[in-house]
């Protein structure tokens, strides 16, 4: 985590969407409660305790690639697919460790489980982020066993404290490839509590287009609190996680991470003795419980953009070269998508109703709709040409009421709009 988020997290102390789901009921599922179950202090710590023998974890040194080893070894012990995801970025050179755990459906869903188990220079990570990395690791081996409709992916990101570099090039390489992630849970300090309201509280970071996945996990919370004791709060998106990476590729995503201030992150101190066993071990419960759940939710609609593409340049309607800024993850550059000219917006939609129409928006606007496929729209403004940064969102119906949202990020420079005096 970059070390802007203890400082968040200390300030907070002190003050429609991609899919649509139907809630989540309130009766306990007997595999989730077996899962849950299954989460112990032994088998957390074994994962956290021997990440941490390998000492300090920067990307790029040999701790760290010694590290990836033993997290693919583990996972490869579960009988997942595992592979390692090699990345050249920003001067480093890294592999992320992604494991796969395929879904029983037709359809092509995937729910990512993430945690980055480089650190700081200096520091153990103990907190920042082998506490994800435990968790993920505990959550795997668990879901091993059981088989859910989506698929689950499982990853150990690098570079997360060097930029996010890891978690973006394979959000990019995952966007190119037309993977449909319908979720990334992304879990980045869920090992501290030392105050009676953070030990029974964990925080997800939210963006406007997120937000049914922290209704989600707040249902989740609910439900399974009996066993947990750990509520979910929601609070507004924070940019420095590896979970950024995919919002910025079109994808939903959030991250999650303890209530209290965690003084010590990106610092020497960041060691063991400072984890809170208790805390570690329910944030583990609910974590896994949030991703059962979503692995099994059925989406009854969903829409995707797939033109304009994100992270392209565009003149006139045609595709001149793709722009990654990876480094600008702060400034929300990331992925943009830069059109010089007209330029054609087409989405796909995937539902087994029959779809009522498609609406295209700039921004929060209206500007039009298209009732029949293929779904259509040549990009332009309402009242006014739609002159340099906005949004590109549209929504999908269908017959029975459901509605599903996809948006993209636009630097766009057009003369077009609706009600110009030449139309």
């Amino acid at each position: 985590m970059r070390i802007a988020l203890s400082i968040l997290l200390v300030f907070f102390m002190a003050m429609p969407s991609f899919t649509h789901y139907a809630a989540s009921d309130k009766e306990l599922n007997n595999t989730v409660t077996d899962m849950i179950s299954q989460v112990n202090e032994t088998l957390v710590f074994n994962y956290h305790d021997a990440l941490m023998s390998f000492g300090s974890r920067y990307t790029g040194s040999e701790n760290c690639s010694n590290a990836a080893d033993y997290i693919y070894n583990e996972f490869k012990k579960m009988g997942l697919w595992v592979q390692f995801d090699e990345w050249n970025y920003g001067g480093f050179h890294s592999r992320n460790v992604v494991a796969t755990l395929n879904g029983t459906s037709d359809g092509n869903g995937i729910v990512i489980m993430s945690a980055h188990y480089d650190c700081t220079s200096g520091s153990l990570g103990a907190d920042d982020d082998g506490s994800g990395v435990a968790a993920v690791l505990a959550s795997a081996e668990i879901m091993s066993h059981y088989t859910f409709n989506h698929t689950v992916r499982f990853i150990a990101f690098s570079g997360e404290e060097v930029g996010t570099y890891g978690s973006f090039t394979y959000a990019k390489e995952a966007y190119e490839r037309g993977d449909n992630i319908v979720a990334v849970i992304n879990a980045d300090m869920v090992g501290y509590a030392d105050t009676a309201k953070g030990g029974r509280t964990m925080r997800v970071f939210e963006t406007e287009r997120t937000k049914w996945i922290s209704s989600f996990s707040v249902n989740v919370s609910e439900k399974y609190m009996p066993l947990i004791d750990l509520s979910i709060q929601p609070v507004p998106n924070y940019r420095g996680a590896d979970h950024q990476a995919f919002l910025d590729y079109g994808y939903d995503a959030v991250f999650y991470a303890h209530y209290d201030g965690y003084p010590w992150a990106n610092l020497p101190e960041d060691t063991p003795d400072h984890i809170n066993h208790t805390y570690q071990v329910k944030a583990t419960k609910l974590l896994l419980a949030i991703v059962a759940e979503m692995a099994n939710r059925h989406f009854d609609i969903e829409v995707m953009i797939k033109n304009p593409l994100e992270g392209e340049v565009y003149l006139f309607g045609y595709p001149l070269f793709p722009i990654s800024g990876g480094k600008l993850w702060y400034s929300g550059l990331r992925g943009a998508t830069i059109i010089i000219g007209d330029a054609t917006a087409s989405v796909d939609v995937i539902s087994d109703k029959d779809i009522d129409y498609v609406i295209f928006c700039i921004d929060d606007e209206f500007v039009s709709w298209d009732r029949s496929p293929p779904y259509e729209w040549k990009i332009q403004g309402k009242y006014v040409p739609p002159m340099g940064r906005h949004r590109l969102v549209v929504y999908a119906y269908d017959s029975d009421g459901h509605i599903a949202k996809d948006e993209m990020d636009i630097i766009i420079f057009t003369l077009a709009y609706q009600y110009a005096p030449w139309h």
